[in-house]
């Protein structure tokens, strides 16, 4: 008979030691799925990886978190990462934007409103906005 262990709950998941790289931290942090602690490492990811597209693809994928203010803080990771290296794959990052910019939530679409702000600025795309009322 094979018996599989049951999977680690939240509180099981340890924590990376003091110093590891963002990119553990991160992993770990996803599985742990605390939406505060995710949305302190989106900066440090954004800012601090030299992993450009490791980068990108996670904040892509916190984009879909259940929280709004996950996703909202995720898309501002891509302005950061426009200015940084100053190239993101459109195919990948230019739609997620424009949903948030026309979000119904006002945390995610103030956070895409700065994410295309810095996208425009450091690589000349250009959205498609809502109209100011």
């Amino acid at each position: 008979m094979n018996r599989r262990s049951p999977s680690p709950l939240p509180d099981d998941i340890p924590m990376p030691p003091p110093g590891a790289p963002v990119e553990d931290r991160f992993e770990s942090a996803l599985l742990r799925d605390d939406p505060f602690e995710l949305q302190d490492l989106i900066a440090e990811v954004a800012l601090e990886s030299d992993a450009r597209v490791w980068a990108e693809c996670s904040c892509a994928q916190l984009t879909k978190h259940r929280s709004a203010e996950v996703r909202g803080t995720a898309l501002r990771g891509f302005g950061h990462l426009a200015r940084r290296f100053g190239i993101l794959d459109p195919n990948r990052v230019r739609r997620l934007i424009e949903n948030g910019l026309h979000s119904q939530h006002e945390f995610i679409r103030s956070e895409a409103e700065s994410a295309a702000d810095d996208v425009e600025t450091f690589l000349a795309w250009r959205f498609d906005r809502p109209a100011k009322p």
